[in-house]
């Protein structure tokens, strides 16, 4: 739901402690002002049914408090009559049912810390009204995401382009969240693996659907020297540090008023991490060097390749830093493997990006001349002789099916950055080799341009080879005799090399059990040449903590 103006807000409370922390807090919304009052809620039902009269079709959502302290004069009575006390407690229930008979489809979010409503007479009918939720008053960061489902429920605020959606339930719900999650001040955590597209939705959904109109910018820690991160968060003054000959700007006042991408937010050292802690709470920072204290308007957004609880139970990353990034706007992406409903469009997405690009589009061109093809339509993808799109009436790229196979069965250790590099090489060396054949005097006669078969597995074994972008490790392939021969591990930081390079030896061994189905003898065969050397197998993975048992098992 695209806006051109802030969502409008009716907040219907007695007191004022509502008003005061969205006004503080949530800028991205408007408090309505009642024209009876001037202030910036309505204190009492009858007060906020007057204003409604004559603009609920202007109002968004209704905040709606459920005990009133008030005088019997300005309460809704309910029917049957309830006692002054029992009318005052759910004074909001009567309220919502008021606005429910005059405006049903209008977004309400009742204020309550009362764990069943169905207790109470009438209660039944409120707990079947879409657009009605329940929550503790005093936590301001569920306060915040049930504000935003409220006024997004059901529909999303998103820019369609790009390549990452797919049709999968994953897939939607995660959409759907980040829509909440991408308005308002609240920090957003996103985990995935390297390659799963973390910056991207960073940058193309959360930031363009935020509301903020100030940059965008990104820190990627993997890259910055740990002697300097504190320089490159916070900035320094002259001669804080050797280097420093000029006053500097960190990235939370470069990116003042708009939003703040922090990659790799688990190589914050330590020492750094109470300082950042305190940044996001009170909303300002001090320089390296300085004394005085700046202040910054930012929304967070921090990712990780790995899980940030892990680093937390390990003491690599504060407790109270991870509680202060709020652990209930995570957001995890889930690596290519697990989306196999959704490898075909994601590659048809990624042969339409490449046939656009501008270094191929000439060559696009000219065989769509050749053919007589309008060079206007997209490149389109064709695999085993079906059209990924059947509207597709343009240049197509043909994937005969053993060599579509190839790619549903690849792990994709490099996820959608690995995918979108093998796609655009299958559309540069197809060009290529139909323009070869065009120049020597080979008619083409077809719109579907063929895939040489053999294509697939050198591009998937080359990318293997240069493993993944942004320093992540992937393993090397080893030649097993297999159709899918690569087995991917995860390097992971330990206190000794020792320790690394178990884990190494763990994953590696567990996938080669899981691949040969638990036969220990083709493992002996495969690693030490005998096939009779199972025991030796066997003590390995004991020593490393596995239990063949536990695998079976498993």
């Amino acid at each position: 739901m695209a806006r051109t103006r802030k969502p409008q807000v009716l907040l219907i409370d007695d007191g004022t402690q509502y008003a005061e922390l969205l006004q503080r807090h949530m800028p991205e919304v408007k408090l309505v002002a009642p024209r009876t009052t001037g202030l910036p809620r309505a204190a009492d039902g009858k007060a906020a049914l007057r204003h409604l009269e004559g603009a609920a079709d202007r109002i968004d959502l209704v905040l709606l408090d459920m005990h009133f302290d008030v005088p019997d004069g300005r309460l809704l009575s309910f029917d049957p009559p309830k006692s002054p006390r029992r009318t005052r407690r759910f004074q909001g229930l009567r309220i919502l049912q008021a606005i429910r008979e005059r405006w049903p489809t209008l977004p309400v979010l009742l204020l309550t810390s009362q764990q069943d409503l169905s207790v109470i007479d009438g209660g039944e009918a409120v707990g079947a009204q879409s657009m009605t939720y329940y929550l503790d008053g005093d936590d301001l960061d569920v306060l915040r995401i049930r504000i935003h489902a409220a006024l997004y429920d059901g529909q999303q605020p998103i820019d369609e382009d790009g390549v990452f959606w797919g049709d999968d339930a994953t897939s939607a719900a995660l959409r759907k969240r980040m829509a909440m999650l991408a308005r308002g001040r609240l920090p957003v955590m996103i985990e995935g693996e390297t390659g799963t597209g973390k910056s991207f939705l960073a940058e193309r959904f959360v930031h363009r659907n935020s509301g903020r109109t100030g940059p965008f910018v990104v820190l990627d820690l993997s890259t910055v020297p740990t002697d300097l991160v504190s320089a490159h968060l916070f900035g320094a003054v002259r001669g804080a540090y050797t280097g420093a000959v000029h006053e500097r700007k960190g990235v939370f006042e470069a990116a003042h008023g708009g939003t703040l991408f922090i990659d790799e937010i688990q190589n914050v050292p330590l020492e750094l991490q109470k300082q950042l802690l305190l940044v996001l709470q009170e909303g300002k920072l001090r320089r390296l060097g300085s004394t005085a204290d700046v202040a910054v308007d930012v929304k967070v957004i921090a990712a990780s390749n790995e899980s940030l609880q892990d680093a937390v139970r390990q003491g690599r990353f504060r407790s109270d830093l991870y509680m202060r990034l709020s652990p209930s706007t995570r957001l995890r992406i889930p690596p290519l493997r697990e989306r196999r409903d959704d490898l075909r469009k994601l590659a048809a997405a990624f042969v339409q990006q490449a046939g656009d690009d501008r270094d191929l589009s000439d060559m696009r061109q000219a065989l769509c001349s050749a053919l007589g093809i309008d060079a206007s339509l997209p490149l389109q993808l064709v695999t085993g002789g079906r059209a990924v799109h059947a509207d597709a009436t343009g240049l197509q790229l043909n994937l005969p099916r053993p060599a579509w196979q190839r790619l549903e069965k690849h792990a994709w250790p490099g996820n959608l950055r690995e995918l979108s590099m093998v796609m655009h090489n299958l559309v540069s060396f197809t060009l290529v080799q139909a323009l070869d054949a065009l120049k020597s005097g080979a008619p083409l006669k077809s719109k579907r341009l063929q895939v040489d078969p053999l294509l697939v597995p050198d591009l998937l074994q080359a990318v293997s080879e240069l493993g993944t972008s942004d320093g992540a490790q992937t393993a090397s392939t080893a030649q097993t005799g297999l159709d899918d021969d690569a087995v991917a591990v995860h390097v992971q930081t330990g206190k000794t090399l020792n320790a690394v390079a178990q884990g190494v030896e763990r994953q590696y061994l567990t996938a080669l059990f899981e691949r040969y189905g638990g036969d220990l003898s083709r493992m002996a065969e495969t690693l030490l040449g005998d096939d009779s050397r199972t025991r030796a197998i066997r003590l390995r993975l004991n020593q490393l903590g596995v239990k063949v048992r536990d695998l079976r098992t498993r």
